[in-house]
């Protein structure tokens, strides 16, 4: 369609609303394309108007809470959309339009999680790691690890030959987890001392429900008198209404039996949260058990990625670590790719 052919039909798009067409063989041809086109825009509109709702309503419906994983995406859309409708002079939709595109954007520049305060030094650095199964490569992991040289390192699907890979980390000589349990892929190793159990009465992850089991970890950092205490975690794939349930009833318990340690003692959640920082359930996971999340931007870079394109990694924010009040962030960011399809992230914490 010419740019002329354009103008035309979105000069149309104002008089089919209101039920008006010029007269003539050619005002009917115009009037007939622009009443296709005024159709396409509000059909799109309502297929936007409903994905957006149901981020509104993420709290209580799956298929809203799913959509929230890409909520870049929704709010790009909207704007490609309003674009679209203010070219072609269809006020009305472009009005709808651009409501929807404030809703959709919202969460991009303001979030609801309590977030950590910052530090102007720091004396931890901690990394929690998404390491993948059947990772290929996991020697590249242990060059990771060199560059990066963190105090602890949570890891979760450090499953098959990972624990061996893990043991053999110059400089961590601290291995926690499988001796817990053999199947155990929340896997934790530490430069210093280290005891652990599992997280009791937690509801089911693993098998097809996906995630693995909680554990808690207490860490004799040096020159504090009082143990360090990790939760290591992976919470469920809520790629189906079950997962999404279960996953919502592990983050839920989780906050419960964090929320539920001795006053004072100083925690770090480090985990696979399976939830995009824009999802209900992440900040209500931090109001529930009293932590702040070291990730202070309301968008985060994509920590599970589904594609690379020139260069730019497409994916959503949904591993995380989080922090008791007092614990202080001198910086947090993203390690470099490994092989996995899940970005190490990175935090340089203050521990008063």
């Amino acid at each position: 369609m010419s740019h002329d052919l354009i103008a035309q039909s979105g000069g149309e798009c104002h008089k089919v609303a209101c039920g008006r067409s010029d007269s003539g063989k050619t005002g009917s041809i115009m009037a007939a394309r622009s009443r296709i086109v005024t159709a396409l825009l509000w059909m799109l509109t309502l297929m936007l108007a409903v994905l957006v709702a149901g981020t509104l309503m993420a709290s209580r419906s799956w298929p809203g809470d799913m959509v929230t994983f890409f909520q870049p995406q929704l709010a790009l859309g909207a704007l490609l959309i309003l674009g679209l409708a203010i070219l072609l002079r269809c006020w009305l939709p472009s009005l709808v339009l651009a409501l929807l595109f404030a809703v959709a954007a919202y969460p991009l520049f303001i979030t609801d999680a309590p977030l950590a305060a910052s530090a102007a030094t720091s004396n931890l650095r901690i990394v929690s790691a998404n390491v993948l199964f059947d990772n290929p490569q996991p020697e590249r992991f242990a060059d990771v690890v060199v560059a990066l040289s963190p105090d602890i390192i949570v890891t979760q699907e450090a499953r098959y030959d990972w624990p061996e890979v893990l043991r053999a980390l110059p400089g961590y000589p601290y291995l926690v987890g499988p001796q817990l349990y053999r199947w155990n892929s929340n896997l934790v190793v530490s430069r210093y001392p280290m005891r652990a159990r599992m997280v009791p009465d937690m509801p089911p992850s693993g098998l097809a429900l996906g995630g693995g089991l909680a554990m808690r970890v207490e860490v004799d950092v040096p020159g504090r008198d009082r143990p360090l205490v990790i939760y290591a975690a992976h919470a469920p794939t809520p790629r189906t209404l079950a997962g999404w349930e279960a996953r919502n009833l592990y983050l839920d318990t989780l906050a419960e039996r964090i929320a539920a340690e001795p006053e004072g003692t100083q925690v770090i959640l480090a985990a696979d949260w399976n939830t995009p920082v824009w999802s209900p359930a992440y900040p209500r996971t931090l109001f529930l058990s009293g932590l702040e999340a070291t990730e202070r931007s309301a968008w985060p870079a994509a920590t599970r990625l589904f594609a690379t394109i020139f260069g730019i990694n497409i994916g959503t924010p949904i591993d995380n670590i989080a922090v008791s009040r007092g614990i202080g962030v001198k910086d947090h960011f993203l390690g470099p790719n490994y092989g996995s399809d899940h970005l190490p992230v990175v935090a340089d914490l203050e521990l008063p």
